[in-house]
C-alpha cells in the first residue's frame, strides 16, 4: 500500500515545480462529490484556452469524496496529459485542498474555481483580461448569484463581513485568478486552518487586487455542500483564526461592565444613605453573580478558542495528507 504523503514530504518532492513554470495557466479545482460535473468541466475548459491560444493544466484535488469522483478523475488523467489528480486521505476542507493543489500547480497564473460549474469556464477570459491591466489577483464579482434565496442571503452576509475583516473594499469570491509570484508566497503559510483570501490580503496591497463582473450559473448537478450553518462556521473560523476582533470585544465588554458596576454601586450608596429605599441584598447578589459569571465564561470561551487554535498549530496538525498523486 502506498504510504500517505505529508505536506512537508509533498512540498520536498514538488519544490522544483513552483520555481520553474511549465504552462501558461493552472486551473485548480477542489473536488467533493462531483462525479457528474468533472468531465463537462474539462471539456468546457479546452475551447476557452484554445481561443486564447494558451496552454493549461487542470489540477483536481479529491477532498475525501464519497461518490465516484476519484474514478472519474483517473479516467480524465489517463485520457488527457494536462489533467493532474490528487487524492487526499480525508475531507480536510476546501481551502486545505486548494493549498494542496497550489503546491502542484506549475502555471504562470492560477485560476481557482469550484467543481459544480456555477463558476462558468467561459468567463475565465474576463479574469485574464482584467489581470492583463496589471493586477496580481482578480476576483470574479457577481451581480446576482443563482443560489436558493437563503444561500444568497447567507453568502452575502458572510462574504461582505469577510471583506471588511480583512480590509478589502472589493468583493471576494471563490472564482479568481492569481499570479505565480503571489502563489509562491501563499504556499509558505503552514497553518492547519488556511484561507487563501486571507493570505492574499496579507501579501498584497489592495491596489494590486481587483474585481471583474462575471456571470454565475445555476447548479446543474447534485446539491450544494454549503448552507447557512456551514457558512457561519466558516466565518467564525476566520474570525478566531485570523483576527483579534473577539478579544477586542471581550475588552470592551469588560470595560463596559466595570463602568456599569461603578455606577450601580454609587446608586446603591445613595439609596442606602439618603433615601428610605433599601436594596434586597440576597436577590441583588444572586442576579449579579449569575450575570457576571456568564460574562466571565463568555470571555474565557473567547480566549480558549484562540488557545485551541495555537495548540493545533504548535502540534503541527497537517493542512492535508495525500493518499495518491498522478501527474
Amino acid at each position: 500500500m502506498q504510504e500517505p504523503l505529508s505536506p512537508l514530504h509533498m512540498r520536498m518532492k514538488c519544490f522544483p515545480v513552483y520555481l520553474m513554470t511549465n504552462v501558461d495557466y493552472s486551473v485548480v479545482v477542489p473536488v467533493y462529490n462531483s462525479e457528474e460535473s468533472l468531465s463537462e468541466l474539462h471539456h468546457r475548459l479546452v475551447p476557452v484556452f484554445e481561443k486564447l491560444h494558451q496552454d493549461f493544466e487542470l489540477i483536481l484535488i479529491d477532498d475525501g469524496s464519497r461518490d465516484k469522483s476519484w474514478e472519474v478523475m483517473q479516467k480524465l488523467h489517463e485520457k488527457y496529459k494536462r489533467v493532474k489528480i490528487v487524492q487526499l486521505m480525508k475531507n480536510f476542507g476546501q481551502n486545505n485542498a486548494l493549498m494542496c493543489g497550489l503546491n502542484f500547480a506549475s502555471g504562470n497564473r492560477m485560476i481557482i474555481m469550484d467543481d459544480d460549474l456555477q463558476h462558468l469556464p467561459e468567463e475565465i477570459p474576463k479574469l485574464i483580461s482584467k489581470m492583463d491591466e496589471g493586477y496580481d489577483v482578480v476576483y470574479g464579482k457577481y451581480l446576482k448569484k443563482k443560489h436558493v434565496w437563503y444561500r444568497n442571503i447567507a453568502s452575502t452576509l458572510v462574504y461582505g463581513s469577510f471583506s471588511k475583516m480583512i480590509g478589502l473594499k472589493m468583493k471576494v469570491s471563490a472564482f479568481k485568478i492569481i499570479n505565480r509570484q503571489v502563489v509562491n508566497e501563499i504556499i509558505k503559510f503552514k497553518s492547519q486552518n488556511p484561507h487563501i483570501d486571507i493570505y492574499i490580503a496579507r501579501v498584497l496591497s489592495p491596489q494590486r487586487i481587483s474585481n471583474v463582473i462575471v456571470r454565475h450559473a445555476s447548479r446543474k448537478y447534485g446539491e450544494t455542500n454549503y448552507n447557512f450553518w456551514t457558512l457561519s462556521k466558516w466565518a467564525l473560523d476566520i474570525l478566531f483564526n485570523f483576527t483579534t476582533y473577539p478579544l477586542t470585544l471581550a475588552i470592551i465588554i469588560g470595560f463596559f461592565f466595570s463602568i456599569f458596576s461603578f455606577f450601580l454601586a454609587f446608586l446603591y450608596f445613595i439609596s442606602y444613605f439618603l433615601t428610605d429605599i433599601h436594596v434586597s441584598g440576597f436577590t441583588t447578589l444572586i442576579l449579579a453573580v449569575t450575570f457576571f459569571s456568564g460574562i466571565i465564561l463568555f470571555v474565557i470561551g473567547i480566549i480558549g478558542r484562540y488557545i485551541g487554535s495555537i495548540f493545533l498549530d504548535v502540534n503541527n496538525k497537517p493542512q492535508f495528507v495525500i493518499r495518491n498523486v498522478k501527474k
